[in-house]
């Protein structure tokens, strides 16, 4: 089995998690005007927890695998991160976040997810779930941009943060599908790249489930 064939398969396997993450009620709510500052400054703290988190677990598993598509693959994921970051600072002044926050548990389960696939994982199972995860994710991003920008009174630059999610990602995929493969023919088995994807998914569910209001 090839990376596009295994891919192909589980986002099959995860359509109805990703109509689930679609259908949430938080971005709904945002969507109708109907959350307020609150709500969107919790957003913006649970990211400030999610995205460090994120790159450190990048940077890692870079560091243990000197090999490519691999490093490659997670430094640059380990960027991305880093540029998020920046644009995160950005949007959580622009909605008044300046207190210390507490994070969510529901929130954090996500980025514990992906430390252990760090630590435990191979880059294929880590690209494998982030590939898989890239529609959900970058689909909520654009629908925030546009629900922030038409009815919140924030500007690009306050919500660059969603267009740096939801840019074009074909790149990406493509430098995704050669991890895989290269996992793939080291022996990574595909149940295991599945798994990846089906628990960062439910993750990701958990995580606008669990956002304050």
């Amino acid at each position: 089995m090839d990376a596009v064939t295994l891919c192909g398969r589980v986002r099959d396997d995860l359509r109805e998690v990703e109509q689930q993450i679609r259908d949430n009620r938080w971005l709904a709510d945002l969507e109708a005007g109907a959350l307020d500052r609150k709500a969107l400054r919790g957003f913006a703290g649970e990211q400030l927890f999610v995205i460090p988190s994120d790159r450190r677990s990048f940077e890692a598993l870079a560091r243990r695998r000197p090999d490519e598509p691999a490093h490659g693959y997670l430094t640059g994921m380990a960027a991305g991160e880093g540029v998020a970051l920046a644009a995160l600072d950005t949007l959580a002044a622009a909605v008044g976040l300046t207190d210390t926050y507490e994070p969510t548990p529901g929130c954090q389960a996500y980025p514990s997810y992906v430390a252990r696939l760090a630590r435990d994982g191979s880059p294929a199972e880590v690209a494998g779930a982030f590939l898989v995860n890239l529609e959900a994710w970058g689909g909520a991003c654009a629908r925030m941009h546009a629900a922030l920008t038409r009815g919140y009174g924030l500007g690009d630059a306050e919500c660059a943060f969603f267009a740096h999610f939801s840019g074009p990602t074909g790149e990406l995929e493509r430098i995704s599908l050669a991890v895989i493969d290269a996992g793939l023919a080291e022996g990574v088995e595909p149940a295991a790249i599945a798994r990846a994807a089906r628990l960062l998914q439910a993750y990701e569910l958990q995580f606008w489930q669990s956002l304050p209001r």
